[in-house]
């Protein structure tokens, strides 16, 4: 990554007040396409970032909101996926601290800048679903693929034709 979209998704830490401080940022299809193999190529998110900063450490909340676009699983075609959802990080400078999450990222105390550009994307990447196949009033799949995949126009799976019972035939042998 280079230093403009580092320096894009950063904040200095000496400049943070102690007590509370409000960063935002604008995710959009740029901070996409500097991830190699990225699942998602559009998308416009904006993340609310509220930042406690304390003597031994920065305690973090990120609030992301809009959508971004992803491929169905069935068709490939791209649907919109909206996102409104919060994590918490806390950056400490004293490893002998205990915190009551899962979330602790230990860095430097002398560590001028905190980059936040790959957690973002971390972030985002999590919310993904497992299987990504919109509900009808979203998208809906080309009526040929639906065919080929054995599937009525609404998604749902077709009944199987009744199978047919052929009389035995007795082997002549």
């Amino acid at each position: 990554m280079d230093r403009l979209f580092e320096r894009k998704y950063s904040v200095d830490v000496p400049k943070l007040g102690y007590g509370l401080n409000q960063e935002s940022f604008t995710v959009d299809d740029a901070f996409f396409a500097a991830f190699e193999f990225s699942p998602i190529h559009q998308g416009n998110l904006k993340v609310a970032v509220s930042i406690d900063k304390s003597d031994t450490h920065l305690d973090a909340k990120f609030h992301f909101t809009g959508e971004i676009m992803i491929e169905c699983d069935r068709c490939l075609e791209p649907y919109p996926f909206p996102l409104e959802f919060e994590t918490r990080v806390v950056y400490s400078f004293a490893p002998e601290l205990e915190f009551d999450t899962d979330e602790v990222v230990l860095i430097d105390e002398s560590m001028p800048t905190l980059f936040f550009a790959q957690d973002f994307y971390d972030f985002i990447i999590l919310q993904l679903p497992l299987r990504r196949v919109p509900a009808a009033e979203v998208h809906l799949c080309a009526p040929n693929v639906l065919e080929l995949l054995g599937l009525n126009p609404d998604g749902s799976p077709k009944e199987p034709d009744p199978i047919e019972e052929e009389e035995e035939v007795a082997d002549p042998r």
